[in-house]
């Protein structure tokens, strides 16, 4: 298929997405075709994407400057011989360093589900460790190795403001959902009260999580406007 596509004449859409590796989907006017960046070395991606720019009619093209900005620019920066060592406001996330921040958790998390059970009659906390088990084997298998470079939770205001706003909203959720087990009112019904908390809890959730994604697609959109000025310098330098 991509030696078909690379003749880019008969290509009418090329839709670039920004996530894993990079993903290019092409259509034809009779066929669809995706290519899978990381199916191949990163010599390989770079070239690929190069063509593809370089080639296919701007018009065609859509979802330029975001790929640009989360794939394509690393592609070019990428020297196989250099370890990038981490800086002040970097961090190198291993997967011993996941079983070390999460392993304690979902033991704690399991030890409290016992108790919950055993103590006060409450068999559904039993499931309390599947969800920190769940996120414990996503991060770990999704870390390479060797390891990756990340930056520091303590570098970005916004996302420490995110973690916080979920920390205490969770906090607080725990909390009266413990006071409506434990507490009758005689105006409400139990069950009713959780069910509304539940329900507004996801709400508030879901507002949040908008919001915070929605603040930071437009600072990635900024700066995709200079990782494009940047490609753009370099393929004068490359294909003159």
């Amino acid at each position: 298929m991509l030696r078909k596509e690379l003749d880019l004449e008969r290509v009418r859409q090329l839709r670039w997405i920004g996530g894993g590796a990079g993903i290019i989907k092409l259509k034809t006017l009779t066929e669809k075709g995706t290519i899978y960046l990381d199916n191949f070395a990163y010599e390989d991606r770079l070239w690929i994407v190069e063509r593809l720019r370089n080639q296919a009619p701007e018009s065609h093209q859509e979802g330029w400057d975001l790929f640009c900005h989360r794939i394509a620019m690393p592609l070019r920066r990428y020297d196989p011989q250099t370890i990038h060592v981490p800086d002040k406001n970097e961090v190198l996330l291993t997967r011993k360093r996941w079983d070390w921040l999460l392993l304690p958790f979902i033991l704690l998390t399991a030890v409290f589900g016992l108790v919950a059970a055993w103590k006060f009659g409450l068999p559904r906390m039993l499931t309390a460790p599947v969800l920190p088990t769940a996120l414990w084997l996503f991060l770990r298998y999704s870390t390479p190795r060797k390891g990756m470079v990340a930056r520091k939770l303590s570098a970005d205001p916004e996302q420490n403001s995110q973690l916080a706003f979920f920390g205490w909203f969770l906090l607080v959720y725990m909390l009266i959902q413990f006071v409506n087990r434990f507490v009758n009112f005689p105006w409400l019904d139990e069950s009713t009260l959780s069910i509304s908390v539940s329900v507004f809890g996801i709400c508030v959730l879901f507002w949040r999580s908008y919001q915070f994604d929605k603040a930071n697609y437009q600072k990635r959109l900024e700066a995709s406007k200079t990782s494009v000025k940047e490609w753009e310098a370099g393929l004068k330098t490359d294909f003159s």
